[in-house]
């Protein structure tokens, strides 16, 4: 089932939104295999370029074009809202890590990183943005409010 909600005409290469979350879920592990949080810190900004700009400066959007052009992937094109709002998320759920982490509490930390890692590894490996399925869900509601 696919669900699209665009709010504008503005499409994205779903392919290269799919490398982008491998390397999300890269650095969510590596931040939980080594118990460093610094890792989260820099996904943090890289979401918020990604979530609130064009992310023209995101790094993570940079590596995954030039990956998506290595590997010669033809482009497959999804609507942008969607994966946007799925950003902004990705940058709430890293704001909470690093809050929790920063007030010790680590077992929270941790479960909010596995999430993102799941989350992360569901868009890269199988396609699923559960981001996108809120997204589309909370359009839902606003319609059916207006």
């Amino acid at each position: 089932m696919e669900i699209s909600c665009p709010v504008s005409a503005e499409r994205v290469n779903e392919h290269v939104v799919r490398i982008i979350a491998f390397m999300v879920a890269l650095t969510a592990i590596f931040s939980i295999f080594f118990d460093s949080y610094f890792p989260i810190v820099l996904l943090t900004f890289d979401f918020a370029l990604r979530a609130f700009t064009t992310g023209k400066f995101s790094p993570l959007k940079f590596v995954a074009i030039q990956v998506s052009k290595a590997l010669n992937l033809k482009p497959k094109m999804t609507d942008l809202a969607p994966k946007k709002f799925a950003a902004t998320m990705g940058f709430v759920f890293c704001l909470l890590i690093v809050a929790t982490f920063m007030l010790s509490l680590n077992t929270v930390s941790l479960i909010l990183t596995s999430m993102l890692t799941i989350f992360a590894l569901l868009e890269s490996v199988f396609a699923i943005c559960l981001g996108c399925y809120v997204y589309s869900i909370l359009q839902i509601l606003k319609k059916n409010n207006s």
